[in-house]
């Protein structure tokens, strides 16, 4: 038995949540929403989105997508939002715990395949301004990012 995709997302906001406690960047930040597409499809249920501002006493923030690539930065499970400013970009799959507790990736995960420039040697990035923002990620497997115009 496998954790459902809603309790998946909750556990990995708690975990953020413990990572930044007591972390730097107490200003109310912007809020941020987007879509997930890879290769022009959307992203599955289950893609982790971590936003990483560059500046000094920074807060990261993360989402995760929902069944249509969307997603909602969270700097902690109850508050929304993301420190404005330049931010380094990284998705990933979340796995989720068997009843046994070993983490296994979701079937509808198995198949998806993140670039490492879109993952842990991330060189994405996204300017994000005060207020609301929209920002769409659009991964593209065959070639490398770069900073949108």
């Amino acid at each position: 038995m496998t954790l459902e995709p809603l309790n998946a997302w909750a556990a990995a906001l708690a975990c953020l949540a413990v990572a930044i406690a007591g972390c730097g960047g107490g200003g109310l930040g912007a809020t941020t929403t987007g879509r997930v597409t890879i290769d022009g499809q959307p992203a599955p249920a289950g893609i982790r989105v971590d936003f990483q501002p560059q500046g000094p006493k920074s807060s990261p923030s993360m989402g995760v997508t929902d069944p249509k690539g969307h997603y909602e930065l969270f700097f902690t499970p109850a508050r929304k939002g993301v420190m404005p400013g330049e931010c380094l970009v990284r998705l990933s799959v979340i796995p989720e715990r068997s009843a046994d507790g070993i983490p296994t990736v979701p079937e509808a995960l198995k198949a998806v395949r993140i670039p490492e420039h879109y993952g842990r040697q991330s060189t994405l990035t996204r300017t994000v301004k005060p207020g609301h923002n929209q920002i769409d990620i659009e991964i593209d497997t065959t070639s490398t990012p770069t900073k949108p115009k």
